[in-house]
């Protein structure tokens, strides 16, 4: 992702929002200004249904993000 923000494509990432501080630390210690959009946690015991309830919740912030 890091390699995509460098050349200036659009792009967006996904984090858990429990990752949201250590994220934010590694985004300025990198110089990463691409896009990121943090989902609510948990996510890895979701059933699929529930999944695509995440990204329907998050979606306006990925288009705005990659299209912004």
């Amino acid at each position: 992702m890091l390699e995509i923000d460098r050349r200036g494509l659009p792009a967006v990432a996904l984090f858990s929002e429990e990752f949201q501080s250590g994220v934010e630390a590694w985004r300025a210690v990198h110089g990463f200004d691409a896009g990121a959009v943090f989902v609510r946690h948990p996510i890895q015991p979701l059933t699929d249904d529930e999944v695509h309830g995440r990204a329907d919740e998050v979606f306006d912030q990925v288009m705005a993000a990659i299209t912004g």
